[in-house]
C-alpha cells in the first residue's frame, strides 16, 4: 500500500462502518431489507444492503456479531419465499439469484442456465442482457451461450451508448461474446475520464451533473480497462460528501440517503481506493448492477 495508505484504511472504515446501522435499520422482521425503516423488504433493497454489508465486512467494519449472511435463518427464508413465487425481469432476476448465492441458498446451475438462454432470446434490450449474461458469468460461473446468433449480438451492441452505465454494458458484453471492447482501450479511458466533473463526481456523459451512481459505474469501468480518474482524490472527496448524518448516502451531497445511492457510492470508494493505493481487493466486488 502506498505511502498513508494505512490513515486512508481508517478514514475508509469509518466511513463504512457509519453505514451499518442505516443499512440495518431497514432490515425487516420477513428477512429482506426495504428502501425505508417503514417499508416492507424488497428484492432490490434486500440485494444493495446484502452487497453493502459484504462489502463492509472486507473492510473490517462489522463487528464480531454483525449480520453474518451464512446463518440468518430469516434472510434465507424470505429468499427461498421470493424465489418460489418469482416472475420477475431480467435485474430483479439476477439481484435474487446474487442474494441467494451470498446467503448460501442452492442453486440449479443447469435449469438456471437453460431459463436464461431461453429468455435472452426474447428481448433486445442492452440492460436485459448485461443481467441475463451476468446471471451465467457472475452467479453461476459458466460463459455466455455460444448458440447466440451474431444479428442478435449486433442488435444489441451496434448501438451507441447514451450514458456512463450504458458504456459499461457495452464493454462488459463486448468482451464476453466478441472477446474485444466497442472501442479502444484509450479511447474508452479517455471519454470515461472526460466524465469526470470538477466537483470529483461523473456526470452521466461528459459536461453532465455528477451523481453516485455514475461514479460507481465509470469507477468500475476504468478499473477495468487499467484506467483512473483524471483526479483520484477529487472522487473520493465527492463520494465521501455524499454521506449523511444517519450514515447512508444521497445520490449528490444535497440529496437525502437511500440504500441504492448507499451502495454505489460505497462500491466506488472500493474502488478509488485501490486507484489510489494498489490494493487488490478488488477482485471481491461485484461486477454486476
Amino acid at each position: 500500500m502506498a505511502a498513508g495508505g494505512s490513515s486512508i484504511e481508517g478514514k475508509l472504515r469509518a466511513i463504512f462502518t457509519a453505514a451499518i446501522p442505516f443499512v440495518m435499520a431497514r432490515c425487516k422482521a420477513s428477512g429482506g431489507f426495504g428502501a425505508t425503516p417503514r417499508l416492507p423488504a424488497t428484492i432490490e433493497d434486500t440485494y444493495h444492503a446484502l452487497n453493502i454489508l459484504c462489502l463492509a465486512r472486507q473492510y473490517k467494519a462489522l463487528g464480531k456479531d454483525a449480520f453474518d449472511l451464512a446463518t440468518e435463518d430469516g434472510l434465507r427464508s424470505y429468499l427461498d419465499a421470493c424465489r418460489r413465487s418469482l416472475s420477475a425481469g431480467a435485474r430483479t432476476t439476477l439481484q435474487l439469484l446474487s442474494c441467494c448465492q451470498s446467503a448460501g441458498l442452492e442453486i440449479d446451475p443447469d435449469a438456471t442456465e437453460a431459463t436464461v438462454i431461453n429468455r435472452m432470446g426474447a428481448y433486445v434490450s442492452l440492460q436485459e442482457w448485461y443481467c441475463w449474461v451476468g446471471i451465467l458469468v457472475e452467479v453461476l460461473g459458466r460463459n455466455p451461450p455460444l448458440v447466440v446468433e451474431e444479428r442478435d449480438i449486433a442488435a444489441i451492441l451496434d448501438r451507441e451508448w447514451r450514458s456512463v452505465d450504458e458504456a459499461w454494458m457495452h464493454m462488459y458484453l463486448s468482451r464476453k461474446f466478441r472477446n474485444t471492447l466497442p472501442w479502444p482501450a484509450p479511447a474508452l479511458i479517455a471519454w470515461f475520464r472526460a466524465s469526470q466533473n470538477g466537483d470529483g463526481g461523473f456526470g452521466f456523459f461528459p459536461h453532465t451533473t455528477s451523481f453516485v451512481e455514475n461514479c460507481h459505474a465509470s469507477l468500475r469501468a476504468l478499473a477495468f480497462l487499467g484506467g483512473k480518474p483524471r483526479v483520484p482524490p477529487l472522487a473520493l472527496d465527492f463520494l465521501t460528501a455524499c454521506q449523511n448524518g444517519d450514515g447512508g448516502f444521497g445520490r449528490n451531497p444535497r440529496a437525502a440517503s437511500f440504500l441504492d445511492a448507499t451502495w454505489h457510492a460505497l462500491a466506488g470508494i472500493a474502488f478509488v481506493n485501490y486507484m489510489m493505493d494498489g490494493n487488490d481487493g478488488i477482485g471481491c466486488l461485484p461486477q454486476v448492477p
